[in-house]
């Protein structure tokens, strides 16, 4: 570990020339949007020696990181004296030409409000080719609240214009120091114009630039496997839980203001292009902001021979440089994830049919919602209309202006009627278990029964209703065991440390959005949930899920009354959508309870009805022989292979 001072680098920033702010001076001129135009010269000491100018982050011969100014390089610049006055849309720019040994110079404009005078700060930030690159945004210095049922959730709205607040986005690398260099390395600082020159002389300023970020090499090992050596070097992506990836600056101070429901805590580092990882002298690096404190986080390594785990606590400190050899352990499927002393199904009840190949079960994996990564085709048309998509998946289809809408076929169900056995595969009509004021987890019945009264019954080959969960999981079906969840199983739930509103990625490459759950408390996280018609409140815990830290419930809408039609499934802006989950509990014939989450639900036990379609968690009720070291069941289904099978996960 070693800390870099950016001005014993790079040397100081001796001089930055603008003229004089008059209308009648030939380097003074009214912007036609707004405001002044002022010539800007930045002159930058290089103190390393005669090399070239350069400003990269390169290794030196211990691995440490070191920085180096490079041609075309680019900061931004912001007069905080035009109190966000400004109308302009983005902050202005110098650019080094690299025309020197010695010296970097830097040239541009700077666009003002006001006119410049004596007292005003300028704030400058590296790296400026940030703003074209989308890790640098503009965002309002005013909070924006919302409050829905209780919950209120603020944050910093996009910007039209700049302010002295800018938001700050790690949350997608590539893992190479040339990419941290020009989008990641985040560097602040400001000084005061002590003089205004007459004429055309330079305004001579002396800005101090410091470093807001750590930085991260990893290189990972794991006992015997891929390679003789340990170490692995054939890396997919990596994603990292638990390291704050986004926040909000204030320019004036170079303090972080973002809210705690703003701020992230994920990290993918991938190639868009999805080619393997480029290593730099063995490790993958990683940009983050720092807590100044031990952080507990979450690694999930990603290759072609299976995915790999870590969880630990390191203290990070701002401007520092970290590197860290870490041993991950294989991921190993598990029959369950506990939260809160609870045992759920790591995926939701399913039924799935490809050729001849029929399963009922528990879906692949936790994400898994009917029709996850496909286009519409003509089966799903919904009121007579072709479904319109805007992504990969059923959670972007939609009709007419983004009203989620789509016809479920029975080779794909996610979504059940409340008790139903043997019609289960049939959408328009009732069918569903009567009865008033019963539990049936785990339990058989004989026919529909009376609006009061059921016929329970101890035979499953009697049974046309009851928990379809038992029914096609209990001994001699499969070799894991599972049941209808109860009210008792989701309260705890909702008790759990961490409770926030996220999204997985698929193996298709697709985001499925949801609800996350764990005992482990994260940096930031609070129950969110409504969140309103805005998908950008939802963080991405691949990663978590992938290693059984905690539960994930996709948003899967319903199927309303006497329809196939599946609705509320859309997760989109300014969409409505929510997820829908049975319990147990039977309150009148008709009435069920079932958990609601979503852009207007809180989380929470409420009454659906029992003839819509719901998606239904189980929990846990145990394996064949107490044996938890088989396969899961749905890694034995060969049309599930690309995301699990008898080897590991993948997805």
């Amino acid at each position: 570990m070693k800390r870099y001072d950016l001005l014993s680098l790079c040397g100081l920033m001796t001089m930055i020339g603008f003229a004089a702010c008059s209308d009648n001076e030939n380097n003074a001129l009214v912007s036609e949007v707004d405001g002044y135009v002022n010539n800007l010269v930045v002159t930058v000491d290089n103190n390393r020696g005669a090399g070239p100018d350069t400003r990269q982050l390169i290794l030196d011969d211990d691995n440490n990181v070191i920085s180096k100014w490079a041609k075309n390089d680019k900061l931004f610049v912001y007069n905080l004296s035009d109190n966000n006055g400004s109308k302009q849309t983005t902050y202005s720019l110098v650019e080094t030409n690299g025309d020197g040994t010695k010296q970097t110079t830097y040239r541009g404009k700077v666009k003002s409000h006001n006119k410049v005078k004596k007292g005003d700060i300028f704030t400058f930030f590296y790296p400026g080719s940030g703003l074209e690159e989308g890790s640098i945004g503009l965002v309002s210095n005013i909070i924006t609240s919302e409050s829905n049922q209780g919950v209120t959730i603020s944050y910093h709205d996009q910007s039209s214009t700049i302010t002295n607040f800018v938001s700050l986005d790690l949350k997608k690398q590539d893992g190479t120091l040339e990419s941290i260099d020009k989008k990641f390395d985040f560097n602040w600082g400001t000084d005061v114009l002590k003089t205004v020159p007459v004429d055309k002389e330079d305004i001579k300023l002396k800005p101090s630039l410091k470093r807001k970020i750590a930085i991260w090499g990893l290189k990972f090992k794991v006992t015997g496997d891929p390679s003789s050596s340990g170490e692995i070097a054939d890396i997919d992506s990596v994603k990292i839980n638990g390291l704050r990836s986004y926040d909000v600056l204030d320019l004036s101070n170079g303090e972080f203001v973002g809210t705690n429901d703003e701020k992230e805590y994920a990290i993918t580092i991938a190639n868009k292009d999805k080619t393997k990882l480029q290593l730099t002298n063995g490790y993958v690096w990683v940009a983050l902001l720092a807590e100044n404190a031990e952080t507990k986080f979450t690694i999930t390594l990603y290759t072609q021979q299976g995915a790999f785990t870590k969880t630990a606590t390191k203290k990070f400190e701002t401007d520092y440089d970290y590197r860290t050899v870490i041993t991950v352990e294989k991921v190993v499927p598990q029959p369950y994830v506990e939260v809160n002393n609870v045992k759920w199904a790591t995926g939701n009840f399913i039924h799935y049919n490809t050729g001849s190949a029929e399963y009922w079960g528990i879906a692949p994996a936790q994400w898994w919602i009917s029709s996850y990564g496909e286009n519409p085709t003509s089966v799903n048309k919904a009121d007579n209309q072709d479904i319109k998509y805007d992504g990969l998946g059923s959670q972007n289809w939609f009709i007419d202006d983004h009203i989620g809408r789509f016809t479920q076929t029975e080779e794909d169900v996610d979504l059940f009627q409340w008790g139903v056995i043997q019609d289960a595969l049939k959408f328009n009509g009732v069918y569903y278990l009567q009865g008033t004021n019963f539990d049936m987890a785990g339990k058989y019945y004989k026919n529909r029964g009376g609006l009061v009264h059921v016929n329970e019954t101890s035979n499953r080959a009697e049974a046309t209703h009851g928990d379809i969960v038992r029914y096609y999981t209990e001994h001699g079906q499969k070799h894991y065991h599972y049941q209808y969840p109860s009210d008792a199983d989701f309260n705890a739930l909702f008790s759990a440390n961490t409770s926030i509103p996220a999204y997985c990625y698929t193996d298709k490459g697709n985001k499925i959005y949801g609800a996350y759950f764990s005992d482990t408390k994260f940096s930031g996280t609070a129950p969110k949930f409504p969140t309103g018609r805005k998908i950008w409140k939802y963080q991405d815990v691949t990663g978590l899920v992938l290693a059984n830290q905690g539960l994930f419930l996709p948003i899967g809408g319903r199927r309303p009354i006497n329809s196939a039609s599946v609705e509320f499934r859309h997760v989109a802006y300014n969409s409505g959508f929510y997820g829908q989950y049975y319990t147990s509990q039977s309150t009148t014939y008709s009435i069920p309870h079932g958990v609601f989450f979503g852009a207007a639900f809180k989380m929470n036990i409420a009454v659906p009805s029992k003839d819509q379609g719901s998606n239904i968690r189980p929990v846990y009720v145990g394996a064949e022989n107490n044996d938890e070291t088989q396969p899961i069941d749905a890694a034995k289904f060969a049309a599930f292979s690309n995301i699990i099978d008898v080897n590991g996960r993948k997805h």
